[in-house]
Order: C-alpha cells, then structure tokens, then sequence
C-alpha cells in the first residue's frame, strides 16, 4: 500500500464513525502508512468521493462504516473504472459484509489486514431496476419482500443499533406481514414461478446482523446464491424461520425454503409492488422488474474469507 484515501460515515452507528477518525489516523501513522481521510455529509458521498480517490491515484480507497458505506465505497471504486483494492474499517450497525469477508471488527487489527496482507479477487453483483434503472454494485446482497422491510424499519429507530433494532422491526414486520408477490424470477434463463414474500439473492452470507440469509455463499464463486421461500409464508412460520436464519440451518428445517444458484436472475411482479433493498440501501417499494447478475473476480478486497 503506497497511499489510502479512507472515506469515514461519520453517522456510522450513531456516531461511532466520527469518534473513530483519530483511532484510524493513528492505526495508519504507526504502520507509516499515508492515508488522505475523507468524511462523508450526506448520501453519495461515499460513492464520489471514493472515485475521486481512485482519480487522483489512491492504490487503496477504504470505506469506514457499515455496509451502507462499504456499498457507496464499491461503487465508486467501480465507476472509477480503475484497479484499486478495497479495505474496510467495519464501524457501522451491521456491519454483515465485514463479517462474511472475515475483516476484524476492531480498528487496529483492520488496518493490520491492509498494511501485511495481499488484496485478493471476490466477485462484485450487479443490481438493475428501482431507483437504479442504469445499475448498482452491491457485495452482500438484495432481498425482497419480508427481508427488506425489517431493514427500512430498523433503520427508522433512532435509540436503537444493531441486532435490537431488528429485532424490534422483525416484530413490527410480524404484525404488519407483507402480502405474498406473484411473480416470476428467471435464472440463468429459467423460468420459476412464485407466490412469495421472501427472496434474497446473496453474494455473501449474512444480513441484518445476525441472519445468515445464504449458508452456501462464497465470494469468489462466480455465482449468486438465491434463497426463497417457495409459497407464500403463513404467519406461524415467520418465527422459526427467522430462528433458523440465526443458525443458517432454514434449507434443512423449514421445508418451504429452497435455494438455487446463478449468474443472473430476473424477477418480475404481476403487479408494480416489489420493496427491494441492496446491501440494505433502498432500492424501491414498488417495482415490478428487477435484473440481478454477478460479476466474477470484480474487485481487490482485503479479506481473510472466501
């Protein structure tokens, strides 16, 4: 690493981002390290600044955040259309692509990660539809339906973080079930009908905090991993399934949960009602077609997880 543009969410889990921006100067100066700091405002920053970065010939663009950030950081690297690596500083609420990706949660040890180890190829996806019509990068994944949902509304609390703060909105969500989609979802050019209010199409593994959403994801696969539930959800069996996302163990327990795997899936709704998020960003409430594909081998990241 020669130079590291670190793009800082101040925002990050209720402040923690903007306390943390001496810990990570420092982390980056005992290692001699340089690192330009960058803060975020508002929303897109992350994502202008981290193209800016690579312009201005950054080898290393750093997003330090949650995974709202990571998703802003990605793109701009992306968009750049120049090779530079990833890291991660994982400061936010989730923090769910950090912990696939095995990135310490801890700051020092983060910065370790980028100073002694080697950038390594994972796959990017690629999300069109929504308030995206001309695409969106994404690492973890996008989900609709139930998932979504419980995501917007944790988001909405403003005393709570973290895995409280879904919890809380998975009870809302309980009380407040989304009503089945009629739709159809094509993979890799083949046709599946649904009536379902749960699908995430993974690129990695966890989501919301503690959901392991998609067991079988890798990052460097070259494909997406699709779990869903193949016939509407009955609201009886929203609490063990949501149990048995907290073990990764819904394929096994829960006999209305399939997955399949692909490079590109198109979903389509009988009706424009679709709420889809993407590396927990939002996406829509009422879309009707959505195109999902990964793109193998797509970026350098400072990991220790396939």
């Amino acid at each position: 690493m020669n130079r590291a543009g670190v793009i800082v969410n101040p925002k990050a889990s209720k402040g923690r981002g903007e306390k943390s921006v001496d810990r990570i100067r420092k982390a980056f100066s005992r290692r001699g390290l340089e690192c330009r700091i960058l803060m975020t405002e508002a929303a897109g920053d992350g994502l202008r600044l981290a193209r800016q970065c690579c312009l201005d010939g950054c080898d290393v663009v750093v997003a330090a955040g949650g995974d709202g950030c990571v998703n802003e950081v990605v793109n701009g690297i992306m968009e750049s259309g120049r090779d530079a690596a990833m890291g991660i500083i994982p400061i936010g609420r989730g923090n769910d692509f950090a912990w696939a990706a095995g990135i310490p949660g801890d700051i020092d040890s983060a910065v370790s990660l980028m100073a002694e180890g080697e950038a390594g190829r994972i796959d990017v996806g690629y999300l069109e539809g929504g308030i995206f019509p001309g695409g969106r990068y994404f690492l973890n994944g996008t989900g609709f339906g139930f998932e979504p949902s419980i995501n917007f509304k944790a988001a909405e609390y403003r005393l709570l973080n973290g895995m409280p703060s879904y919890i809380v909105a998975f009870f809302h969500c309980l009380l407040h079930l989304p009503r089945p989609y009629d739709l159809t979802m094509t993979i890799d050019g083949e046709d599946v009908r649904l009536s379902s209010q749960q699908i995430s199409i993974c690129n990695g593994r966890r989501m919301g905090s503690a959901f392991i959403l998609a067991p079988h994801a890798r990052l460097d696969d070259g494909l997406l991993d699709i779990v869903y539930a193949r016939y509407p959800v009955r609201r009886r069996d929203v609490i063990p399934m949501v149990l048995s996302f907290l073990r990764g163990t819904q394929l096994e327990k829960c006999r209305f949960m399939e997955e399949k795997r692909g490079r590109e899936v198109l979903i389509r709704s009988d009706r424009p009602e679709l709420v889809i998020h993407t590396d927990g960003e939002f996406v829509s409430l009422d879309a009707n077609c959505v195109t999902v594909r990964i793109l193998p081998s797509a970026l350098r990241l400072f990991h220790t997880r396939q």
